[in-house]
């Protein structure tokens, strides 16, 4: 079985023909968010549906079956679309992503026996233990060999996704690396945020591993920068760091935050830019803060007051939702 058919962030692609709606699951040790969006065929995406539940206690061994229940009761009270591609995440540090060479014009099933023989002798991955996905990677073929993107994760966890939905009457359509999704979230929200923007900006992102910082040039994702961040108090002072050589070229750093972003810290960040830098070179260097649901249309006012107040948690589920809504594929 392909378990994220293209997840580990492999480069999205989408299909000529959108889906009408999709599912995302994110959980995590704060509990799970749920969010249901669908594409529209003007090409808008409008937020259906979003929701939390606390985490089960930990060591029930009923709280397999208690999350197929609560995820049940939820779907009956917001009225979610069963036949919605469901979308759901896995911690990065779940994931083993590796590339390896194979001979071009080799069938499929021969390219995965070799990614399954490769996985098993080099990296020590038993095949009762570990499920695979594999993709070529566009454009690697060279010499008479193609490039393959490999990805491995554990059974018991893609196993356990599927008895979970399949409990609440709901069929695992992908697995997606939940930290991967969280930043194609932030990136759509940047681009609707920022519009056509021209220069250098920078957008903080947050996932279980920590931050991350996204360089933009041009509205293009130049490259991605990990920020030594385990406290939010923590975030003024790296951040200035990691921006100290481009403080001049800068046009705006984006806060893609688990929370509302206070002025207080937006403060912090403006001051820690400056970094002893003279003048005001640094004045025109915006600091905004970024929405999950930027550009979404929303019309239930319950989702309403959410997409107004609330950004904790939302930028992963927001982003499995999207890999769905999109119909990504190979």
């Amino acid at each position: 079985m392909k378990w994220n058919k293209q997840g580990a962030g492999w480069p999205w692609r989408r299909a000529a023909v959108p889906l009408p709606g999709a599912l995302g699951l994110a959980r995590d040790a704060r509990g799970w968010h749920m969010v249901q969006l669908a594409r529209e065929p003007d090409g808008g995406v409008r937020l259906l549906a979003a929701s939390r539940l606390g985490p089960v206690a930990a060591g029930d061994p009923e709280s397999m079956g208690a999350d197929s229940l609560r995820l049940q009761d939820w779907m009956a009270d917001c009225a979610c679309v069963r036949e919605s591609r469901v979308v759901a995440g896995l911690p990065r540090s779940s994931v083993r992503v590796w590339r390896m060479t194979a001979p071009a014009g080799l069938e499929e099933a021969d390219l995965e026996h070799m990614a399954r023989v490769d996985a098993q002798s080099r990296h020590g991955l038993l095949p009762d233990v570990w499920q695979l996905d594999f993709g070529v990677v566009p454009a690697s073929a060279e010499g008479g060999e193609v490039e393959l993107l490999v990805a491995a994760a554990p059974r018991a966890e893609v196993e356990g996704w599927q008895q979970v939905l399949g409990g609440a009457g709901l069929k695992l359509g992908v697995l997606e690396v939940a930290a991967h999704a969280a930043r194609a979230a932030a990136l759509r929200a940047w681009r609707v945020q920022a519009g056509e923007v021209a220069g250098r900006h920078g957008i903080v992102v947050w996932t279980e591993g920590g931050a991350s910082l996204l360089w933009m040039l041009d509205g293009a994702l130049l490259a991605e920068q990990a920020l030594e961040v385990e406290a939010l108090a923590d975030l003024a002072g790296v951040l200035g760091h990691a921006c100290r050589g481009h403080v001049t070229s800068l046009r705006g750093i984006w806060l893609a935050r688990d929370e509302a972003a206070e002025e207080a810290l937006m403060q912090q960040v403006r001051e820690a830019l400056h970094g002893g830098v003279a003048g005001t070179e640094v004045s025109r260097v915006s600091v905004q803060w970024l929405h999950p649901w930027a550009g979404m249309r929303v019309e239930d006012a319950g989702l309403q007051r959410l997409s107004a107040i609330e950004a904790s948690g939302w930028w992963a589920a927001c982003g499995l939702a999207l890999r769905g809504v999109d119909a990504w594929s190979r």
